[in-house]
């Protein structure tokens, strides 16, 4: 991939029409779409992330959705690798690349070349600290983390075990974590960013919400739950399957499911916008106020 190529960034919070805008975007321009999603890597995470359709991915070609099997883990160096692939491939056939996606770290692992497979491991440290989180919550290890490297606590949420384990791993091994991201050479783009109003965004929201169980997202948890998976694997810990499967035990109604999802969601787009804020590189439009796709180059 080379500093030349064409490549758009289209980012912002979930359910700000980022899917919608580069779908319109690629038709026009003649181009692919490269997610940047955390969840929708996952095969049978359809109708519970949004993920692209059937008919959409016909129109066109989608890269990086359905490469994991939810039980498999998958990482944001994993994402980089196969994620730059597929910036090469689309660059060779000449055509425009256009980066889709909420999950900060993807974005910024592919487009500004942090190094994260060169981050140190230990496996037995890992195992330790998932018991310590284990014994005594999450929000233990985060702020264990805090006292060691505050800013890389500030770049995780508390609730994010996994990735705050990943961190403190680091920062035990080698030292803080937010200081030793090397980077490798960025891949030049240019950044556009959805912010509709928080109101606009909130209801949208849980109008998502709402929809996915008239799509049947009942049913793809079922089918997940009938596999034995975990409702807490990193697959499965966003987007409200833990609060579907908590229904379908008998747990919980549907309406307070529902509420748990959307109010869980909302709590996701303002970090995703609290990351993404951060970078200067983004130039932002309203797209309650006008079409964003005349933004694009």
């Amino acid at each position: 991939m080379t500093q030349g190529s064409r490549v758009v960034a289209i980012v912002g919070p979930t359910a700000s029409g980022k899917s919608a805008l580069a779908l319109r975007a690629a038709e026009a321009l003649g181009g692919e779409i490269v997610s940047a999603d955390s969840r929708t890597v996952y095969r049978g995470l359809d109708v519970g992330t949004a993920k692209a359709t059937a008919d959409e991915r016909r129109r066109v070609p989608h890269h990086l959705l359905d490469v994991a099997d939810p039980g498999e883990p998958y990482d944001a160096a994993r994402y980089q690798r196969e994620a730059r692939a597929a910036l090469a491939d689309i660059a060779a056939r000449g055509r425009l690349a256009l980066v889709v996606g909420g999950t900060g770290l993807y974005v910024r692992a592919l487009l500004d070349g942090l190094a994260l497979a060169a981050l140190p491991r230990d496996p037995a440290l890992r195992t330790a600290l998932e018991a310590q989180a284990v014994a005594e919550g999450g929000a233990a290890v985060h702020a264990r983390l805090a006292t060691l490297d505050p800013a890389a606590a500030a770049a995780v949420d508390a609730r994010n075990v996994r990735r705050t384990i990943r961190y403190l791993e680091v920062t035990l091994l080698a030292g803080p974590w937010s200081a030793l991201r090397r980077r490798d050479p960025g891949i030049e783009a240019t950044w556009l960013g959805l912010a509709p109003p928080r109101a606009w965004l909130d209801a949208a929201i849980e109008r998502r919400v709402r929809r996915m169980v008239e799509d049947g997202v009942l049913d793809e948890a079922r089918v997940l739950l009938a596999r034995g998976l975990d409702p807490r694997l990193p697959s499965l810990s966003a987007h409200g399957y833990v609060h579907w499967a908590a229904h379908l035990r008998g747990e919980l109604d549907l309406e307070a499911a529902v509420l748990r999802t959307a109010r869980d969601v909302r709590a996701y787009s303002r970090r995703q916008m609290t990351w993404f804020r951060r970078d200067a590189r983004i130039r932002w439009t309203d797209p309650t106020a006008g079409d964003p796709l005349a933004a694009l180059p």
